[in-house]
């Protein structure tokens, strides 16, 4: 375990932003066994033609509702099984302030999230890993963020939403250029994550730096730290543009496949196939996948707008398959 800062967090009724004090725990081998949410489909991930041999049972199908401007939103329908609760967290997730640092950038630059909410169920949303080119999902994670703490009757009873816009607030400030991809040591942060890390790595055909090790840099080993503590029960990366929703799996692991099912029918991104444009390496939702928490890569379809609604409503269908009894007594939520 290596320790990484003492600094006492104060309430979360204080404006100012603080360091966040968390521990790291060596990610070689999960500290809890993987739980895997109560699924109610077999969702096929092997190819994304039709496979006869199979038969794959829909999810049901989640209705276009928004929040109104009143929080208060139209019904959406969600599994009827309660996923299994996430493992005693470290930290508290409801205990941090609304506003806290948790880590430096490679050039030192805030590593910022937010918090709305104050349930035992955390969803961790992160953007701006590969910032430059993907600077409209920096942007989409902090409309969102706005949104719910502009709205929390939005927030369903039981969550707790935390919202990291920029992973790489280096790659960020370049602005749209090939370099903006990389944090300030030039690293993909995307390929710097501990479950299948290689030391040649790739983005389409041209090879890029994953680091002299899994967690080499700092943006990674914080965020490890951070979802180490709060052990969220589902984690969220946003990249652009893909156009899909794709599930961790490390090693054959399948506890991310109804995660992206939801997501998937709720926001009407494809979901039921992996990424295969080209070989990846150590990406974060794999390595969140191989430590028990569901998982999922979200790709917008394109790389200029944020595409708010339809992520509006990922968010909404996530936090009524995860509230589950809770969510009955919440308007935007129906079986």
């Amino acid at each position: 375990m290596i320790l990484l800062s003492l600094t006492s967090c104060q309430s979360s009724n204080e404006s100012a932003l603080q360091t966040l004090p968390t521990r790291f725990v060596p990610p070689s081998a999960p500290t809890v066994p993987p739980l895997l949410p109560s699924a109610t489909a077999t969702v096929l991930l092997s190819s994304p033609t039709p496979d006869t041999t199979n038969t794959v049972t829909p999810l049901p199908v989640l209705a276009t509702g928004l929040p109104t401007a009143t929080g208060a939103p139209t019904a959406l329908s969600f599994p009827t099984q309660t996923p299994v609760a996430s493992p005693q967290p470290a930290l508290r997730a409801a205990t941090l302030p609304e506003r806290f640092l948790f880590g430096r950038s490679a050039r030192g630059r805030d590593l910022l999230a937010r918090r709305v909410g104050q349930g035992e169920r955390v969803i961790l949303l992160v953007g701006g890993i590969h910032a430059g080119a993907e600077s409209n999902a920096a942007a989409l994670v902090e409309e969102l963020a706005d949104y719910f703490a502009g709205t929390p009757g939005a927030v369903l009873p039981g969550i707790t939403l935390l919202f990291i816009p920029a992973l790489n607030p280096d790659g960020l400030a370049l602005g749209r250029v090939n370099a903006g991809r990389f944090n300030g040591n030039g690293v993909d942060l995307n390929r710097n994550w501990g479950c299948n890390w290689q030391p040649t790595a790739y983005f389409q055909t041209e090879p890029v730096d994953p680091g002299a090790a899994p967690f080499s840099e700092p943006e990674t080993l914080a965020l490890a730290a951070l979802i180490n503590d709060t052990r969220p029960a589902a984690v969220l990366f946003y990249h652009s543009a893909a156009n899909g929703i794709f599930a961790g799996n490390c090693n054959g692991s399948d506890i991310s496949e109804t995660l992206a099912a939801v997501l998937g029918q709720a926001t009407g991104y494809s979901y039921s196939y992996p990424f295969g444009d080209y070989a990846i390496s150590g990406t974060a939702s794999s390595w969140v996948d191989s430590i028990g928490i569901p998982s999922a890569d979200v790709e917008l379809a394109n790389d200029e707008t944020t595409e708010f609604e339809r992520n509006l409503r990922g968010v909404m269908a996530l936090q009524c398959w995860l509230a589950g009894v809770e969510a009955a007594v919440f308007p935007g939520c129906s079986r």
